[in-house]
């Protein structure tokens, strides 16, 4: 991926799906650290290999397909809609759909389609699954320690959502 002053063919209209918190927009990924408003620019230079630029899709349809990674400090389970943004370069496009630039305004929330999946389906092929539920406690040694750092996990964003939310 190269850098590139222009990308011609595109009007610089592009799509980010973020966190909605309240009135405020966050990056799902990075939650807090980014934070975006209307009509407010952001900046990050846009560098190859995912190493500097804010991400964007060049569709709204392109934008919900996006599978975001689960990220310690992120929002991935805070409700999202999608934003429509004003992309200046310079930019790195990538082959999955998406482009990095190094300034984005937001300029208008839109609503994410019914049916949108905040998490991608796993891609691996199906499981067996039991006939009866399987709860930890009736696992043999209890419950896994990669299922108890999990569940801290969860718990800790559970919390810091419900703090940000004033529960």
């Amino acid at each position: 991926m190269e850098v590139r002053d222009a990308m011609p063919g595109w009007d610089g209209i592009g799509f980010k799906v973020v966190a909605k918190v309240g009135p405020r927009y966050f990056s799902v990924w990075a939650g807090e650290q980014s934070e975006y408003a209307l009509g407010v620019a952001s900046r990050d230079e846009a560098r190859p290999r995912h190493k500097g630029g804010l991400y964007v899709c060049l569709s709204a349809g392109a934008a919900v397909k996006q599978r975001i990674p689960a990220r310690r400090g992120g929002l991935v389970v805070a409700p999202r809609v999608l934003l429509r943004c004003l992309c200046e370069g310079p930019f790195v496009p990538y082959d999955t759909g998406k482009v990095a630039c190094s300034q984005l305004t937001p300029l208008e929330e839109l609503q994410l389609p019914v049916g949108y999946l905040h998490f991608a389906p796993n891609r691996r092929e199906a499981r067996w699954l039991p006939p009866e539920p399987i709860f930890p406690s009736t696992l043999a040694g209890g419950p896994t320690p990669s299922m108890r750092d999990e569940t801290s996990t969860l718990e800790a964003e559970v919390a810091e959502l419900e703090r940000r939310l004033g529960y």
